[in-house]
Protein backbone atom coordinates (compact mmCIF):
# COMPACT_ATOMS: atom_id res chain seq x y z
CA UNK A 1 0.00 0.00 0.00
CA UNK A 2 1.44 3.38 -1.03
CA UNK A 3 1.26 6.49 1.15
CA UNK A 4 3.09 9.01 -1.16
CA UNK A 5 5.22 8.11 -4.07
CA UNK A 6 8.40 7.39 -2.12
CA UNK A 7 7.04 6.04 1.15
CA UNK A 8 6.08 2.37 1.44
CA UNK A 9 4.71 0.35 4.34
CA UNK A 10 6.85 -2.77 4.71
CA UNK A 11 8.21 -4.78 7.57
CA UNK A 12 11.05 -2.24 7.67
CA UNK A 13 8.48 0.37 8.75
CA UNK A 14 9.10 -0.77 12.27
CA UNK A 15 12.77 0.23 12.05
CA UNK A 16 13.53 3.55 13.63
CA UNK A 17 14.51 5.09 10.29
CA UNK A 18 11.11 4.46 8.76
CA UNK A 19 9.29 5.47 11.95
CA UNK A 20 10.97 8.87 11.79
CA UNK A 21 10.22 9.20 8.08
CA UNK A 22 6.53 8.32 8.55
CA UNK A 23 6.14 10.75 11.47
CA UNK A 24 7.87 13.44 9.43
CA UNK A 25 5.34 12.99 6.65
CA UNK A 26 2.47 13.40 9.09
CA UNK A 27 3.95 16.45 10.81
CA UNK A 28 4.65 18.10 7.47
CA UNK A 29 1.09 17.32 6.30
CA UNK A 30 2.35 15.18 3.43
CA UNK A 31 0.21 12.16 4.38
CA UNK A 32 -2.23 11.47 1.54
CA UNK A 33 -5.07 9.01 1.11
CA UNK A 34 -6.30 8.03 -2.30
CA UNK A 35 -9.63 9.42 -3.47
CA UNK A 36 -11.18 5.96 -3.65
CA UNK A 37 -10.08 5.13 -0.12
CA UNK A 38 -11.45 8.44 1.15
CA UNK A 39 -14.83 7.65 -0.41
CA UNK A 40 -14.88 4.26 1.33
CA UNK A 41 -13.96 5.82 4.69
CA UNK A 42 -16.61 8.56 4.27
CA UNK A 43 -19.31 6.02 3.40
CA UNK A 44 -18.36 3.85 6.37
CA UNK A 45 -18.56 6.82 8.75
CA UNK A 46 -21.96 7.83 7.41
CA UNK A 47 -23.26 4.30 7.87
CA UNK A 48 -21.84 4.16 11.40
CA UNK A 49 -23.32 7.52 12.41
CA UNK A 50 -26.66 6.60 10.86
CA UNK A 51 -26.71 3.33 12.77
CA UNK A 52 -25.98 5.07 16.08
CA UNK A 53 -28.68 7.70 15.59
CA UNK A 54 -31.30 5.24 14.37
CA UNK A 55 -30.76 2.56 17.00
CA UNK A 56 -30.49 4.86 20.03
CA UNK A 57 -34.16 4.39 20.93
CA UNK A 58 -35.58 0.89 21.35
CA UNK A 59 -38.07 -0.24 18.77
CA UNK A 60 -41.75 -0.12 19.68
CA UNK A 61 -43.79 -2.82 17.97
CA UNK A 62 -47.08 -1.55 16.48
CA UNK A 63 -50.21 -2.63 18.31
CA UNK A 64 -53.70 -3.36 17.04
CA UNK A 65 -55.51 0.03 16.91
CA UNK A 66 -58.31 -1.38 19.04
CA UNK A 67 -55.84 -1.99 21.91
CA UNK A 68 -54.26 1.49 21.89
CA UNK A 69 -56.71 3.00 24.46
CA UNK A 70 -55.97 0.13 26.86
CA UNK A 71 -52.22 0.64 26.40
CA UNK A 72 -52.58 4.34 27.20
CA UNK A 73 -54.62 3.51 30.29
CA UNK A 74 -52.00 1.04 31.53
CA UNK A 75 -49.27 3.63 31.07
CA UNK A 76 -51.36 6.20 32.98
CA UNK A 77 -51.87 3.70 35.83
CA UNK A 78 -48.18 4.16 36.68
CA UNK A 79 -48.95 7.62 38.07
CA UNK A 80 -51.16 8.54 41.01
CA UNK A 81 -53.79 11.25 40.93
CA UNK A 82 -54.34 13.79 43.70
CA UNK A 83 -52.05 14.97 46.48
CA UNK A 84 -49.93 12.38 48.29
CA UNK A 85 -47.32 12.20 51.00
CA UNK A 86 -44.75 9.39 50.93
CA UNK A 87 -42.17 8.32 53.46
CA UNK A 88 -39.30 6.29 52.04
CA UNK A 89 -36.13 4.74 53.33
CA UNK A 90 -33.63 5.78 50.65
CA UNK A 91 -30.38 4.02 49.87
CA UNK A 92 -27.83 6.19 48.02
CA UNK A 93 -25.11 4.52 45.96
CA UNK A 94 -22.49 6.93 44.65
CA UNK A 95 -19.45 6.38 42.37
CA UNK A 96 -17.01 4.01 44.04
CA UNK A 97 -19.94 1.96 45.41
CA UNK A 98 -20.21 4.25 48.46
CA UNK A 99 -23.57 3.77 50.14
CA UNK A 100 -25.59 5.66 52.72
CA UNK A 101 -29.15 5.59 54.06
CA UNK A 102 -31.50 8.51 54.66
CA UNK A 103 -35.21 9.05 55.18
CA UNK A 104 -37.21 11.01 52.65
CA UNK A 105 -40.61 12.62 53.06
CA UNK A 106 -42.10 13.71 49.75
CA UNK A 107 -45.37 15.48 49.04
CA UNK A 108 -46.47 15.47 45.41
CA UNK A 109 -49.34 17.15 43.63
CA UNK A 110 -49.11 16.00 39.99
CA UNK A 111 -52.01 18.13 38.72
CA UNK A 112 -50.46 21.28 40.17
CA UNK A 113 -46.89 20.20 39.35
CA UNK A 114 -45.78 20.86 42.93
CA UNK A 115 -43.31 18.97 45.11
CA UNK A 116 -42.22 19.29 48.73
CA UNK A 117 -39.27 17.21 49.88
CA UNK A 118 -37.40 16.70 53.13
CA UNK A 119 -34.25 14.57 53.40
CA UNK A 120 -33.08 13.60 56.89
CA UNK A 121 -31.06 11.09 58.83
CA UNK A 122 -32.67 7.99 60.28
CA UNK A 123 -32.65 9.83 63.61
CA UNK A 124 -34.56 12.80 62.16
CA UNK A 125 -31.84 15.42 61.54
CA UNK A 126 -32.88 17.42 58.45
CA UNK A 127 -30.27 17.76 55.69
CA UNK A 128 -32.51 19.39 53.11
CA UNK A 129 -35.95 20.98 53.07
CA UNK A 130 -36.96 22.19 49.60
CA UNK A 131 -39.97 22.59 47.35
CA UNK A 132 -40.73 22.92 43.68
CA UNK A 133 -43.40 25.19 42.20
CA UNK A 134 -42.24 26.34 38.76
CA UNK A 135 -38.78 26.72 40.31
CA UNK A 136 -36.73 25.09 43.09
CA UNK A 137 -36.54 26.83 46.47
CA UNK A 138 -34.40 25.62 49.39
CA UNK A 139 -35.90 26.32 52.82
CA UNK A 140 -33.03 24.71 54.66
CA UNK A 141 -29.89 22.94 53.54
CA UNK A 142 -26.80 21.55 55.27
CA UNK A 143 -23.67 21.35 53.06
CA UNK A 144 -23.38 19.68 50.60
CA UNK A 145 -27.17 19.32 50.41
CA UNK A 146 -27.62 23.12 50.27
CA UNK A 147 -26.51 23.16 46.63
CA UNK A 148 -29.21 24.38 44.26
CA UNK A 149 -27.89 21.95 41.63
CA UNK A 150 -28.37 19.05 44.04
CA UNK A 151 -31.90 20.23 44.86
CA UNK A 152 -32.77 20.59 41.15
CA UNK A 153 -31.43 17.12 40.43
CA UNK A 154 -33.48 15.69 43.28
CA UNK A 155 -36.65 17.39 42.00
CA UNK A 156 -35.96 16.12 38.48
CA UNK A 157 -35.73 12.56 39.84
CA UNK A 158 -38.99 12.95 41.77
CA UNK A 159 -40.78 14.32 38.70
CA UNK A 160 -39.47 11.44 36.60
CA UNK A 161 -40.79 8.90 39.12
CA UNK A 162 -44.16 10.42 40.01
CA UNK A 163 -45.30 12.82 37.25
CA UNK A 164 -46.55 11.98 33.79
CA UNK A 165 -43.91 12.95 31.22
CA UNK A 166 -44.02 16.42 29.73
CA UNK A 167 -44.47 16.78 25.99
CA UNK A 168 -46.44 14.83 23.43
CA UNK A 169 -47.26 11.14 23.21
CA UNK A 170 -45.53 10.22 19.94
CA UNK A 171 -45.76 6.42 19.91
CA UNK A 172 -47.33 3.49 21.71
CA UNK A 173 -47.30 -0.25 21.30
CA UNK A 174 -45.43 -3.18 22.79
CA UNK A 175 -41.82 -4.04 23.52
CA UNK A 176 -40.01 -7.21 22.52
CA UNK A 177 -41.21 -9.03 25.66
CA UNK A 178 -44.84 -7.95 25.17
CA UNK A 179 -44.88 -5.10 27.73
CA UNK A 180 -46.98 -2.05 26.93
CA UNK A 181 -44.95 1.04 25.95
CA UNK A 182 -45.86 4.72 25.67
CA UNK A 183 -43.25 7.13 24.32
CA UNK A 184 -43.26 10.86 25.06
CA UNK A 185 -41.09 13.62 23.60
CA UNK A 186 -40.77 17.13 25.01
CA UNK A 187 -39.98 20.45 23.34
CA UNK A 188 -36.19 20.05 23.63
CA UNK A 189 -36.21 16.54 22.15
CA UNK A 190 -35.82 14.54 25.35
CA UNK A 191 -37.67 11.21 25.22
CA UNK A 192 -39.32 9.23 28.02
CA UNK A 193 -40.58 5.67 27.62
CA UNK A 194 -43.19 4.30 30.04
CA UNK A 195 -42.96 0.49 30.05
CA UNK A 196 -45.84 -1.21 31.85
CA UNK A 197 -45.69 -4.85 32.88
CA UNK A 198 -48.13 -6.75 35.07
CA UNK A 199 -49.46 -5.24 38.28
CA UNK A 200 -47.30 -2.39 39.55
CA UNK A 201 -44.15 -3.63 37.88
CA UNK A 202 -43.15 -0.82 35.55
CA UNK A 203 -40.14 0.91 34.11
CA UNK A 204 -39.38 4.46 32.98
CA UNK A 205 -36.48 5.19 30.63
CA UNK A 206 -35.28 8.70 29.88
CA UNK A 207 -33.21 9.47 26.77
CA UNK A 208 -31.30 12.53 25.63
CA UNK A 209 -32.21 14.12 22.26
CA UNK A 210 -29.48 12.05 20.57
CA UNK A 211 -30.95 8.79 21.90
CA UNK A 212 -28.52 8.22 24.77
CA UNK A 213 -30.05 6.50 27.79
CA UNK A 214 -29.81 8.90 30.76
CA UNK A 215 -31.87 7.40 33.58
CA UNK A 216 -33.76 4.21 34.35
CA UNK A 217 -36.51 3.85 36.96
CA UNK A 218 -37.75 0.38 37.91
CA UNK A 219 -40.61 -0.39 40.27
CA UNK A 220 -41.99 -3.55 41.88
CA UNK A 221 -43.44 -5.00 45.11
CA UNK A 222 -47.08 -3.90 44.82
CA UNK A 223 -48.94 -2.23 47.66
CA UNK A 224 -52.57 -1.16 47.47
CA UNK A 225 -52.89 2.40 48.79
CA UNK A 226 -56.08 3.48 50.55
CA UNK A 227 -57.68 6.44 48.81
CA UNK A 228 -56.08 5.70 45.44
CA UNK A 229 -58.10 5.32 42.28
CA UNK A 230 -55.33 3.04 41.04
CA UNK A 231 -56.43 -0.40 42.24
CA UNK A 232 -53.55 -2.14 40.47
CA UNK A 233 -51.24 -1.11 43.29
CA UNK A 234 -48.35 1.21 43.97
CA UNK A 235 -44.74 0.01 44.12
CA UNK A 236 -43.25 -0.72 47.52
CA UNK A 237 -39.81 -0.36 45.98
CA UNK A 238 -38.50 2.01 43.31
CA UNK A 239 -34.97 1.92 41.93
CA UNK A 240 -33.47 4.82 39.98
CA UNK A 241 -30.13 4.68 38.17
CA UNK A 242 -28.47 7.67 36.54
CA UNK A 243 -25.93 6.94 33.79
CA UNK A 244 -22.70 8.76 33.04
CA UNK A 245 -19.42 9.68 34.71
CA UNK A 246 -21.21 11.09 37.75
CA UNK A 247 -23.74 8.29 37.81
CA UNK A 248 -25.55 7.29 40.98
CA UNK A 249 -28.26 4.90 42.12
CA UNK A 250 -31.18 5.35 44.50
CA UNK A 251 -33.45 2.73 46.01
CA UNK A 252 -36.69 3.88 47.63
CA UNK A 253 -38.40 1.53 50.09
CA UNK A 254 -41.93 2.71 50.81
CA UNK A 255 -42.71 3.04 54.53
CA UNK A 256 -45.91 5.08 54.46
CA UNK A 257 -48.29 6.68 51.95
CA UNK A 258 -51.04 9.16 52.77
CA UNK A 259 -53.69 10.75 50.58
CA UNK A 260 -53.84 14.45 51.42
CA UNK A 261 -56.56 17.04 50.93
CA UNK A 262 -55.53 19.78 48.55
CA UNK A 263 -55.16 23.27 50.01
Amino acid sequence: MVIEKNVWITERFFDNHYKRKFLSCILNRRFFVSEDLMKIITAWLLILLGTVSCTGLPKINPANPSTIPEIHKRCSDVFLEGKWQFTHLIEFTMPGNKKSFVMGITVISPEEKKIESVIMTIEGFVFLDAYYDQKVVINRGIPPFDSIDFARGMMDDIKLMFFKPEGSLIASGTSGDGSHVCRYKNDVGRVVDIIKNNGCDWEIRQYSPDGTLIKIVKADQCKILAGSSNQIGFPGRIKLASRGIKGYALEFELKEAKRLIKD
